[in-house]
């Protein structure tokens, strides 16, 4: 997979929530930096791969709404609304976070991430 491909396969096809993708294109020095109204936070590849199976356990669906993809050399920037479905509510998507993210590859693989989220 090419990275932008790994990326569309992360916000596309759900892959956030798919803890055997995130192992497999999450380099085993991973670490992202991810301000949110909570502060300030550093996670590495295993905080991600808990984090994907939390998400897999509250939300019945997940849908990332891509407004902004930039791509250059070995980075990759997204903005994106995340939207879920709840288990009490499985038929209708609500908006839960706005995200910016930066990715940064190496080895064919996501060794850097930058967040910024909000609620919403």
């Amino acid at each position: 997979m090419t990275n932008r491909e790994i990326i569309e396969f992360l916000y596309k096809e759900d892959g956030v929530r798919n803890d055997t993708f995130l192992n497999e294109i999450l380099h085993d020095d991973f670490v992202l930096v991810w301000d949110s109204s909570h502060g300030n936070d550093s996670m590495t590849k295993e905080d991600i791969v808990n984090l994907a199976n939390e998400l897999k356990q509250n939300y019945v669906d997940s849908f990332m709404e891509i407004s902004h993809f930039i791509e250059e050399n070995n980075q990759i920037v997204v903005k994106y609304n995340h939207k879920v479905t709840t288990i009490e509510n499985p038929r209708e998507f609500v908006q839960i976070a706005k995200v910016v993210a930066i990715w940064e590859f190496e080895d064919n693989k996501i060794k850097k991430g930058y967040q910024i989220s909000k609620p919403n």
